[in-house]
């Protein structure tokens, strides 16, 4: 009777032969994965802005006061503060920190700086404030996302 020795396990053929279809099928997905994630990030920063919008609103009539939604597109940021003082004073704090969205290939470019709304919650144009039919612009390389604001402060994506 002859014994045979045979060992389980993979040829060194089989398991160039795996690694070749896994990076295969990795290659192929590697750029709808990244283009994904791009429009993925340029979508969570307008759903941030639109947060920052409505709370500038709110807090407006809230406590009838003048709120300020700050656009600093050459930063990537945005942030809304409030007179706290009630005396007209021009005592600001901020309500809603800032916003940094600055990130690698991630631009922002926005026709306003300066959003307020009064304490009905519709737009002030009242100096330093500039009219609320603004547009910004959120982009990652090749994916961009535009966000308008109506005359009124209603917001249109």
């Amino acid at each position: 009777m002859l014994k045979q020795n045979r060992q389980s396990g993979f040829t060194l053929l089989e398991i160039i032969i795996t690694m070749s279809l896994l990076a295969l099928v990795a290659a192929m997905g590697t750029p709808r994965l990244s283009a994904a994630l791009r429009r993925r990030t340029t979508q969570t920063a307008v759903d941030q802005f639109v947060a920052a919008q409505s709370l500038a609103r709110t807090t407006a009539v809230r406590y009838g006061r003048v709120a300020q939604l700050h656009i600093n597109a050459s930063a990537a940021s945005f942030w809304v503060d409030v007179d706290t003082s009630g005396t007209g004073v021009n005592q600001r704090a901020t309500i809603w920190y800032a916003r940094n969205l600055a990130q690698p290939n991630f631009t922002m470019t926005s026709n306003r700086s300066l959003l307020c709304f009064d304490a009905r919650g519709l737009p002030s144009t009242a100096a330093p404030c500039e009219a609320a039919d603004a547009q910004i612009i959120f982009r990652v390389l090749d994916k961009a996302d535009t966000l308008n604001i109506a005359s009124l402060g209603k917001v249109l994506r």
